[in-house]
């Protein structure tokens, strides 16, 4: 009796539009043109309460090139909250408004482009009212 032969192969993502992992410098790389990136499942709206006892109120506003509401969300943000939005937005820059507490305002273009440097990070807690582009600085 002979043994069984095993076939071993690289398993790899398959998905049609599914990204090149080895692309990493052209986050387009690998991607069918004829998907729409949002379909790849990006975070492009990360916002974290550093808060230890208060809730906060935070409107968020994303306006697009064209100068239209891209994205309008209010979000209460209990101790320790983390909200997200997924698949939100087209790749693009934005102009983002935060709000905090009706009072706390910050205003900066943006960067969404699917990738975790393409991320609006909004951030509150300790009083502060932080907006900054990208997960890893």
């Amino acid at each position: 009796m002979t043994p069984q032969q095993t076939t071993r192969r690289r398993v790899t993502d398959e998905r049609p539009g599914a990204p090149n992992p080895s692309a990493e410098t052209d986050p387009d790389a690998g991607v069918d043109p004829a998907l729409d990136r949002r379909s790849l499942n990006s975070e492009d709206v990360h916002v974290r309460s550093y808060a230890h006892r208060e809730t906060h109120e935070l409107e968020l506003e994303v306006i697009g090139a064209d100068g239209e509401v891209a994205l309008a969300a209010t979000y209460a943000l209990d101790p320790g909250a983390v909200k997200s939005e997924i698949n939100a937005l087209p790749a693009g820059t934005y102009e983002v408004r935060a709000t905090l507490d009706g009072d706390r305002r910050e205003t900066r273009p943006c960067r969404v482009d699917g990738s975790p440097a393409g991320t609006v990070v909004i951030e509150v807690g300790n009083g502060v009212l932080s907006l900054t582009e990208g997960l890893y600085r």
